[in-house]
């Protein structure tokens, strides 16, 4: 019997992916909750839509100052804003169909892996964002002070639309290679 004859016979309306999401994420009607705490970096935008660059910006050279010499910045070149948000994350292989099978470097074929992130429908992110991983505990709890562990680009946004086309959750996969490891 399909699962939509299921619901049906039990007198119920289709899943809402929302809900469930929220569920499996925050562990809402009950259940365990399947998140941790990571920093979202939002790079700020003006009223055009184009990223504002830091004051560190080299006029001439159009380059960002180093990490260590920029307090707003950090060496983004770009003003930003950091938030926490709650994610689920896993380790893909790089045979998956949306990171890359192989990559081609100077010295041979690289297999590569990819740390997906899965947020919710209402995180606003883009290409330009970093995702941070902080120190945790054992029990995922935050380290005090609060310490970057690894920073992550996004190197492909899958908004993952179901009804109607309506965003469910969104996707977010990361190179593992092309993370920052912070000391």
């Amino acid at each position: 019997m399909s699962f939509k004859r299921k619901l049906y016979l039990n007198n119920q309306s289709e899943v809402d992916l929302r809900k469930e999401f929220d569920a499996i994420l925050f562990g809402t009607d009950g259940g365990t909750p399947h998140n941790y705490l990571v920093l979202l970096r939002k790079m700020r935008k003006d009223t055009n839509g184009n990223l504002i660059k830091c004051s560190c910006v080299d006029k001439l050279t159009n380059e960002p100052s180093s990490e260590s010499e920029c307090n707003y910045c950090l060496g983004e070149g770009y003003i930003w804003d950091e938030k926490f948000i709650r994610v689920f994350s896993e380790m893909i292989p790089s045979t998956t169909g949306l990171s890359r099978a192989t990559k081609t470097h100077p010295f041979g074929l690289v297999n590569e892996q990819y740390k997906l992130f899965y947020l919710r429908y209402d995180i606003d992110i883009d290409y330009k964002d970093k995702i941070i991983e902080l120190n945790l505990d054992k029990e995922g709890e935050l380290h005090k002070p609060y310490k970057r562990k690894r920073i992550y680009r996004p190197e492909t946004i899958d908004f993952k639309r179901g009804d109607n086309g309506r965003i469910e959750y969104i996707a977010v996969y990361c190179s593992e290679n092309d993370a920052i490891r912070v000391k």
